[in-house]
């Protein structure tokens, strides 16, 4: 029996992976201090996001 829902979680923690390359890449681009404000604060979210999957993951093991 496949873990389903471990699967799942995995393959959304690897989407916040490039997520987060992404806006910290745009992050340092970024000369608009409003715009880098609010890119700070969606990498926080999907960082908190990401580490609650991976608790949840280390959990189920």
């Amino acid at each position: 029996m496949t873990d389903v829902l471990g699967e799942v979680a995995g393959n959304k923690m690897l989407q916040l992976k490039h997520e987060l390359v992404e806006l910290r890449q745009r992050l340092l681009e970024c000369d608009d201090e409003d715009i880098k404000k609010k890119i700070r604060s969606e990498i926080i979210e999907k960082e908190t996001y990401y580490n609650i999957l991976a608790d949840r993951n280390r959990m189920m093991q």
